[in-house]
């Protein structure tokens, strides 16, 4: 069973493994994750599977939404549901804040996310070249989750 929970300091080491082992020289550092961990603990989500860390999301709150930042999975954890409960979670707790879009970016050339992003309704709304330190192109995806009103006439 997945449990979701939001991030304590101690689940940092598992988090820092799950970097390592998902994004070897992309790895974000111990120190963003402390800062993110400040600034928007609300949407920096954990899921457990048996107690073990099996993977986390972090989003970010702005003017006109969030932002979908990081999201990562243990490889031993993948395919078994834990990125769609993590991004659902995060999805619910963003519109209840009452943010109207959430955003996300991807490498173009990872299928199994862009999947994953595409079931749970977010469309390319750009193509950024050398997105990517390694200069790899990135997706922007973006998932509406209220319409504005249109103005009374």
């Amino acid at each position: 069973m997945i449990t979701i929970r939001a991030f304590k300091p101690s689940d940092l080491p598992g988090i820092l493994r799950i970097e390592r082992e998902s994004f070897n020289q992309d790895a974000w550092p111990r120190e963003l994750f402390v800062e993110y961990a400040r600034a928007a603990p609300m949407v920096f989500l954990i899921a457990t599977v048996s107690g073990s860390i099996a993977g986390y999301s972090l989003a970010c709150f702005t003017r006109h939404g969030a932002e979908i930042v990081s999201v990562g999975v243990r490889p031993k954890f993948r395919q078994q549901g834990v990125a769609t409960a993590l991004l659902k979670k995060t999805l619910r707790k963003v519109r209840n804040s009452g943010a109207q879009a959430v955003w996300l970016m991807v490498r173009r050339e990872n299928e199994g996310a862009i999947r994953l992003y595409r079931r749970l309704g977010f469309v390319r709304t750009a193509t950024v070249r050398n997105y990517y330190e390694d200069r790899a192109t990135g997706w922007r995806m973006r998932v509406i989750l209220r319409s504005v009103a249109a103005p009374a006439s």
